[in-house]
């Protein structure tokens, strides 16, 4: 306990780093495959201060490849924790939008307002690989475990920031969510409809970003392992939603100009159509494109239609087409173009698309157990040696882990009952 008799870390001469603890990996009660691989992260530890989604979903994916990542929250806990759910999942903390990025990992409950708190944070950065954090810019700074804060006490850290609109530049200040970066960004712009600017459905923002920033953490570790010198990660949303229409970033940063009105159907065999009861998305591209649309649709006679022809003809054509797609349902012409090995499919809810089968022949998903009953989640969403990784260990409750991550940085019992007395961290007791 940082009290009376025990020197807080920030006070040592030296600045050295501390003896990262032993750790030992929780079993995954769901897996015994899973359990018994190596992973690229192996003996990488985390410590992750994020929150939300885009952090979270970053620190998920490197729990995933093996690293021991401990999910430092407030005492009232992440602010997702009550998202979505049944009763009890709400109540409990362990609501189904929480649950989705942050299994495998271990919770310390921890009030890093006051210095006791914040010092307890900086001791476990003392021994970490990766300190993750996606607060506005300046606020970790502030209770002392800024950039700074952190290398002084860890000379090969990786430091790696996740915010809005990044650390630097004249809107670095600013927060933000997935919603308002979709707007800010030009992002919504290049998905225009006759009613505006279009909001895509579900957090692809957050995702994203936290995909794109375990990539910067994995290429700053590797540069760590070259230098054996601590690295600076600066990751902004705003950055990474404009790397996902990279093309027309860069037309817009060399000519400028505005993004065009997009229509649902941009030519004779491009674009969404509908069917006898939903729709179908057509990529007719290329002649072979739509040449090979015509032929499975059974349009035998637009099969040798030419570049020129198809849009001098376009309405007469698309006309055909429509008819021809109305005749038919959403899955059976989904089947004939599987079969044809057509550019086109269904447009599926994610329920019609799990029951395709194709998901879980690619392991995209594997039921975990957790507090509050079973729950599936996502693995890492790629195969290595033919293997897909999910968590290692259940979705922690609020403070789980708390006595046992202190105790590991060797704090006694009577020490961690006085911090949990006067309210510096808080314990999930079972």
């Amino acid at each position: 306990c940082l009290r009376p008799g025990r020197p807080s870390i920030r006070s040592s001469a030296s600045g050295a780093r501390r003896r990262r603890p032993r750790r030992v990996e929780p079993p995954n009660p769901n897996s015994k495959d899973l359990t018994m691989t190596s992973r690229p992260l192996d003996g990488i530890r985390v410590v992750d201060l994020t929150h939300v989604l885009a952090g979270p979903y970053c620190s998920y994916q490197l729990g995933l490849l093996g690293a021991d990542v401990i999910k430092v929250e407030p005492l009232s806990g992440d602010l997702v924790r009550p998202w979505r759910g049944t009763r009890e999942q709400v109540m409990s903390g362990m609501g189904t939008g929480f649950m989705a990025q942050n299994a495998g990992k271990r919770s310390l409950s921890v009030d890093i307002s006051q210095p006791e708190g914040s010092d307890l944070v900086l001791e476990l950065a003392a021994g970490a690989d990766v300190f993750l954090e996606n607060y506005r810019p300046g606020s970790l700074a502030r209770h002392g475990l800024g950039y700074d804060d952190v290398a002084a006490v860890n000379d090969t850290v990786v430091y790696a920031s996740i915010s809005a609109f990044g650390q630097t530049g004249p809107h670095g200040h600013r927060p933000g969510f997935d919603d308002v970066i979709q707007g800010t960004s030009g992002f919504m712009a290049t998905n225009k409809r006759d009613r505006g600017p279009v909001r895509t459905g579900g957090p692809v923002l957050d995702n994203a970003t936290g995909m794109h920033a375990t990539s910067a953490i994995l290429a700053a570790l590797m540069l760590r392992n070259q230098t054996g010198e601590r690295q600076r990660v600066d990751v902004a949303m705003q950055d990474v939603t404009m790397l996902l229409v990279n093309y027309d970033t860069a037309a817009a940063s060399q000519h400028g100009g505005v993004s065009e009105l997009n229509e649902d159907i941009e030519a004779p065999m491009l674009g969404r159509f509908a069917t006898a009861d939903g729709y179908v998305m057509l990529a007719g591209y290329l002649p072979r494109h739509w040449q090979s649309i015509a032929a499975a649709i059974g349009l035998d006679e637009l099969t040798d239609v030419e570049f020129e022809d198809l849009f001098a003809r376009s309405d007469e054509i698309q006309a055909l087409v429509e008819a021809r797609l109305l005749e038919r349902t959403t899955d059976e012409w989904d089947r004939i173009f599987a079969e044809a090995g057509v550019v086109g499919g269904g447009v599926r809810e994610l329920a019609e698309t799990f029951a395709s089968g194709q998901p879980d022949a690619r392991g995209i998903t594997e039921p975990l157990h957790t507090p509050v009953g079973e729950i599936h989640v996502t693995t890492n969403g790629y195969r290595i040696n033919d293997q897909a990784w999910g968590p290692r260990s259940s979705v922690p409750m609020l403070g789980e882990h708390s006595r046992d991550l202190l105790g590991e940085l060797g704090h006694d019992d009577a020490a961690i009952d006085a911090l949990i007395t006067d309210g510096v961290i808080r314990q999930h007791d079972a």
